[in-house]
Formats: C-alpha cells, sequence, structure tokens
C-alpha cells in the first residue's frame, strides 16, 4: 500500500522572488483517517504531539530520519489542527530538490538493521520527468475519494517495487540525521512539563544507536577510531545510565565506543568525569585502559548529543567498580 500526496506551494515554503523559502518546508499529511493509520498514532493529549521516522529515500538509498507532527493547538484554547512530515534538508541534498506539482510517494515496510526490526518508510519524489509513473500517480490522486492532492493506493507500481527491492539488498547504507531534526525535536517538546521522558519516548533501539553514531561522526568517542566494512563495524551505542538500571533510548544518554571499551564502561573499569574525561579505576591493571586515563572524550559539535552529566554522576556512583562487587563478569 502507498501513499501519495501531490506537493502545493504553501507546504513548500512558499518561494520568495529570490528563490528561498519564506517559511520551513513539509508535506502535509490528511487527516482522512486512512491515511493517519498508516503513521504512528498521535494524541490529542500531549501539545505538538510528534514522532521521528526513519525514512528511505529511493533516490538517495541512505536513512533519514524525519519530524512527524500533529499540530493540535485547537485542542489547547487555538485553532491549527493539522498533521505536519518536515522536511529534513538531508531528504533534498541540502538544497530545495522538491517542486510545485511533485508527487511524494510512501510506503510503510520493516528492514532488519543490528539484527533488530526498524519500522521504515520508503519515500519516492516521482516528477514529470518521469512522464508514464507520474501519470499513473496522476491518475490515482485524481481518482482519490481524500480531497487536496491525496490517495492511499493498493495498485502495485513495479518501478517503485524494484528501486525498493535495490535498497533493501544493498549492503551499505549511510544513516544522515540533519541539524533542523533535533532543532525540531527540542522545540517540539521544550512546553511540555515531561520533555525529557517525551523526546526519550520518540526512539528505540535502533535510532538511538543511528542519532549516537552519527552525533560521534561513527567513531569512538575515545580512541578516535573505527574499523569498517560495508554496515559492519565495531563501534557500539554505550548506555551511560543503564538500560538495566532504566536509563531511557536518549541521545545524551548515549557514548559511540568500539566493543572492548564499551564492555569495560558496562562493568565498571572505567567512568567519565564532568569534564569527560576517563577517569580508569585504581584496581584495574590493564595497560590498554591505562593509556586512556585522564584523556578527554570526544564531542559533538551538536549539544543535542553532549553526554548529560546527571547520567554521567550516575555512572560513577552507581556504576564505576561495580565489578568487584558482583565479583564476577
Amino acid at each position: 500500500m502507498y501513499y501519495l500526496k501531490k506537493l502545493g506551494h504553501q507546504e513548500l515554503g512558499s518561494i520568495g522572488d529570490d528563490g528561498n523559502p519564506q517559511r520551513g518546508r513539509y508535506i502535509y499529511i490528511s487527516s482522512d483517517t486512512s491515511v493517519l493509520s498508516f503513521f504512528p498514532p498521535l494524541t490529542t493529549q500531549a501539545r505538538n504531539d510528534n514522532a521521528l521516522l526513519a525514512v528511505l529515500p529511493l533516490y538517495e538509498g541512505k536513512k533519514v530520519y524525519c519530524n512527524y507532527v500533529y499540530h493540535n493547538d485547537s485542542f489547547f484554547g487555538r485553532t491549527r489542527n493539522e498533521y505536519r512530515f518536515y522536511l529534513n534538508k538531508e531528504l533534498e541534498n541540502n538544497a530545495l530538490l522538491f517542486q510545485v506539482g511533485d508527487i511524494i510517494l510512501f510506503k510503510k515496510d520493516v528492514m532488519v538493521f543490528d539484527n533488530e526490526n526498524q519500522n521504515v518508510y520508503f519515500m519516492d519524489r516521482i516528477t514529470p520527468d518521469n512522464a508514464s509513473l507520474y501519470a499513473q500517480c496522476s491518475a490515482i490522486i485524481n481518482n482519490s475519494k481524500i480531497r487536496g492532492g491525496h490517495a492511499i493506493t493498493d495498485i502495485l507500481l513495479p518501478q517503485v517495487e524494484a528501486r525498493i527491492s535495490a535498497i533493501k539488498n544493498s549492503s551499505s547504507i549511510e544513516v544522515s540525521i540533519g541539524k533542523d531534526v533535533t532543532t525540531t525535536i527540542i522545540k517540539k517538546n521544550e512546553t511540555r512539563e515531561d520533555a525529557v521522558s517525551a523526546i526519550a519516548g520518540l526512539f528505540n533501539a535502533i535510532s538511538f544507536r543511528d542519532f549516537v553514531m552519527t552525533g560521534y561522526g561513527n567513531k569512538c568517542a575515545i580512541t578516535g577510531n573505527v574499523i569498517r566494512w560495508n554496515n559492519y563495524n565495531n563501534l557500539e551505542a554505550a548506555h551511560i545510565y543503564p538500560k538495566s538500571h532504566g536509563g531511557e533510548f536518549l541521545p545524551s544518554n548515549g557514548i559511540a565506543m568500539c566493543r572492548d571499551l564499551h564492555w569495560a564502561f558496562d562493568k565498571g573499569f572505567f567512568t567519565i568525569d564532568d569534564d569527560f574525561r576517563v577517569r580508569v579505576h585504581d584496581d584495574i591493571d590493564s595497560e590498554f585502559l591505562r593509556e586512556f586515563d585522564g584523556k578527554q572524550i570526544r564531542l559533538p559539535s551538536d549539544q543535542f548529543f553532549v553526554p548529560n552529566r546527571d547520567n554521567l554522576r550516575y555512572h560513577r556512583d552507581n556504576v564505576f567498580g561495580l565489578f568487584k562487587t558482583t565479583g564476577r563478569l
């Protein structure tokens, strides 16, 4: 099943005479029940309720995270009541790729990353240059009962399916997270009393790892290195406040580490202080670890990813030296 939307002038930011958008660019999502069931459910109880979607654009062959927001101000004393899919600049190659009249196609599916299933949305941009496919999709939209250039259809589109199959069989899929995504996440949740938990609720094990790896430039925060081949590498997203202790899938609760250092961090062989320096436990006799003692970790440039100091404190107080109390590893 596909969701089709023909793009309009206003949702693309109303391009001015200077060629620049006058406001943010987004895709207006129909409030028809058949369309809303295509996307994650959002509530009227939380203002600007939102979800983080993993999107695989068929014209790029990468995974991009985008914000899906329910602007439900009408339930909080105002008038706006609409759903928007915000255009991460990575979807448009940091340019104004999408044009008025383009048809955007979504297909909901599941892909396996790191041996775990992730709900994803394949996305394609269909332009008049692809005359036959564009004509077919335009006809589906014109015959749709959903007004405003929207359609839900189960008519199979072989050209689209072939490109989806190619991505599914790809041995290397890059993850791209733009600054505009993290900014939107913060902005849409900043007025909530439970803002931290609300943001954490957007993430799962896979998106947490993707964000943490991207925040650290896909390199170990301590060694500055990575061993990589296609989709395989020796990096892991280490929880600072352990998940087993109730820690959240929040990017600021994660640090990119190579596997052996992640293991040592979880066992309490070393910790990280408030100045973001490695502190190796006095009882650990390891030349490998000792070479990092006192070294400051490499920090992300985006504050959204920088380790939370409260979580670092929790690790020092409750995990550091844990190997001594457990008696075994």
